[in-house]
Parts: C-alpha cells; structure tokens; sequence
C-alpha cells in the first residue's frame, strides 16, 4: 500500500509540474505578446539602399510605407515588398525589420543602357534588353537608331526585327563601357554603324571591327589625338585589323 501511495504522490506532483509549467508558459507568451504589441514596437521610420534611379522618397511612395504600424504585424513588409517589384527597374528587392522600430528596403536596380528610337518616342532598356520605361523626352544615355521595334512592353524584353543587328549593337554597348568609351548615337545601317562621339564626329565600319579597334584600344587613341588637336568634327573609319582612318567631312 505504501508503495502504491508513494506512486500516485509522484504521479500527482509530476501534473501539479506539467500544469505549473504549462501556465507559466502562457504568461509568458501573452507577456511577450502584449509587449511586442506595444507603442515600443511601431515603426517610426524606414531606411532605403541601393536606389539610383529613383529618390528614397520616390521609393517610399511607390511602397506606400506608413509609419506607425506594429512592426511584427502591421509594417505590411510583403505588400510593401509585391508593389516594389512592380515597376520594371526593380532586379531585387529586400525588405527587413530592424528591431524596434525600423523598416530597411534593401534595392537592386536595373541600370539603363540604351535608348531605342521609334517616332518621336525612346524606349529605355537595360543591358538585358528589358523595356524599363517609354519616354517622349530624350534620355541622356546612348541612342539606337535603325532598327524596327516589333513588341515594346515596359517590363518585358524588347523585340526587334533586325535581331542580328541590334545584338551587335548591345555588343557594341558593351565593350564601349568596358574600355572607357561612350558613344552619344548610334546608328544601324544595311552595310555598317556609325557611332557618334559628339554631334559631328562619327566612328563608321562594321560592328566587329569596332568592337575590335575598342578593344586594341586604337580608337581610343586616334579620339584622344583628335582632342588634342581640337577636332570635334569628321568621320573616323575603322576596317578590318585595327585599320583606322580619318576624314574631316561627315559620312
């Protein structure tokens, strides 16, 4: 009998625990809860990296961030996160709390590269060919001429007609940036480019024996003689195997 009252003694204080435990643990979480819940926790501000195209204000609006807001519960980071992503220029977007009361939206943005002519209008695209924005104003970025747009929508690749010439051009732009040079226009032809330097000074051949005078670096050589002497104006012509010429009249 002694033994069998000493089990249910234990079997008592072993569920008076459990039950002791069980309560404390909810006090706990309805303490934690009701602190988390607390004016300590509302968002009093946001922090924005990453952005270049657009202002932290700008981004701010297009989130619709709102102070105020619990930050566990009420900082809408997903929706602020869904209408970022929304507009073309956005390649990442990262939205974190920062305990107690701080919203950071970290940004990758697609950078413009090119502008496609069509009409009067500019379809500005990145180095993937992503539509980024239609715009009636020119754009301070290289101009692409030449080439029939087939489907432009913002957010969506570019589609063009002439898909060999207008991946030269993107070749073009690409080792234009990677040996430090910058054409203002340029424009496709049946038989060749012209890449414009200034308004009156153009670069003529084929794509590839451009490409190739940028990347011996020739070009940038006779461009630098040309500044030197203060010649703003002529066609500088590129054929096979570096070979450059120059003519002070405008093809």
């Amino acid at each position: 009998m002694k033994k069998r009252e000493k089990r249910d003694k234990k079997r008592k204080k072993r569920k008076v625990s459990l039950l002791v435990k069980l309560l404390l643990t909810a006090a706990i979480c309805t303490g934690v809860y009701f602190f988390a819940s607390s004016s300590f926790f509302n968002v009093t501000s946001f922090e924005v990296s990453g952005n270049s195209y657009y202002s932290e204000d700008e981004i701010l609006t297009m989130g619709n961030c709102k102070t105020g807001g619990n930050i566990f519960w009420g900082s809408g980071c997903k929706e602020i996160k869904s209408r970022l992503e929304k507009d073309a220029y956005m390649e990442k977007v990262k939205v974190k709390r920062i305990l107690p009361d701080k919203i950071k939206i970290e940004l990758t943005e697609r950078r413009q590269t090119a502008a496609v002519v069509y009409g009067d209008h500019y379809a500005i695209i990145d180095n993937n060919s992503r539509v980024l924005r239609k715009s009636s104003v020119e754009p301070k970025i290289p101009l692409v001429q030449g080439l029939t747009i087939s489907k432009l929508e913002v957010g969506q690749t570019i589609e063009i007609e002439e898909k060999v010439k207008f991946r030269q051009v993107m070749e073009i732009l690409k080792t234009m940036e990677q040996y430090d040079m910058y054409f203002k226009k340029i424009v496709i032809s049946e038989s060749d480019v012209k890449a414009y330097i200034f308004d009156y000074l153009v670069c003529q051949g084929a794509p590839a024996d451009i490409m190739e005078a940028m990347e011996n670096e020739e070009l940038q050589k006779v461009i630098r003689e040309l500044f030197e002497m203060k010649i703003e104006r002529g066609t500088i012509k590129v054929s096979g195997e570096s070979y450059i010429s120059f003519s002070p009249e405008i093809a």
